[in-house]
């Protein structure tokens, strides 16, 4: 249960769960399942970067493209200390998230170009989980926008997609001085999964490393 509220959190609609990823086929009590073990997976990911001796008190988090909360959802038990934010640029999804989810938590609907609602060195940490597998033409000044609310020694959780993804969503074989930063699917819909981004190594130290301390890939 959340702080001051008596029952669980609730699971969004299956619509809004597939947003975020595919979530296969079956009954819809089944791809729930299945994004619920997906946002704890990640969750769990995003701790494990974090420093052996980071605390939850007091701090302050932003989940960039939380769509429905898939990840923010299993951070309920640290919202009683920390503060947790979610921004999304689907409407729905940050509607359904405003009536359900919040408190804990707060949400915040945001625009494809950057421009978040937050002062300078407002966050401890930021996670971007599949966020900028998917940016094209803002990748850039969305790093800069987050570089601004970030506090000095801040830390920025992101994944990407590179060696071993390739040939598993679109069937190439992985070439490392090939690829820099290759877009497939420009263009394309949101409603149809929008473009992938794939970003080799060497890219992300030479681009990201202008903006942040890369400490770990």
């Amino acid at each position: 249960s959340r702080p001051g509220v008596s029952r669980p959190l609730p699971l969004p609609p299956v619509a809004l769960a597939r947003r975020v990823g595919d979530l296969g086929d079956g009954p819809e009590s089944r791809q729930l399942e299945r994004y619920e073990s997906i946002g704890a997976a990640l969750a769990c990911g995003i701790t494990n970067a974090l420093p052996d001796d980071w605390s939850w008190g007091a701090r302050r988090a932003l989940d960039f493209g939380c769509g429905a909360g898939r990840v923010l959802r299993h951070f309920v038990a640290e919202s009683v200390s920390a503060e947790f934010w979610g921004c999304d640029i689907d409407a729905a999804s940050i509607a359904w998230m405003r009536d359900e989810l919040c408190p804990p938590f707060h949400a915040s609907l945001i625009g494809e170009e950057p421009g978040l609602p937050h002062g300078d060195d407002f966050f401890d940490v930021v996670w971007a989980m599949s966020v900028f597998t998917h940016l094209t033409n803002h990748w850039a000044s969305w790093l800069i926008e987050l570089h601004r609310v970030m506090k000095p020694g801040a830390y920025l959780i992101s994944t990407f997609l590179g060696v071993g993804m390739s040939e598993a969503l679109i069937d190439e074989p992985w070439d490392e001085q090939r690829v820099g930063m290759n877009v497939v699917g420009a263009g394309r819909s949101w409603d149809e999964g929008g473009p992938l981004v794939f970003h080799s190594e060497w890219w992300l130290r030479a681009h990201w490393g202008r903006a942040f301390e890369i400490e770990r890939i």
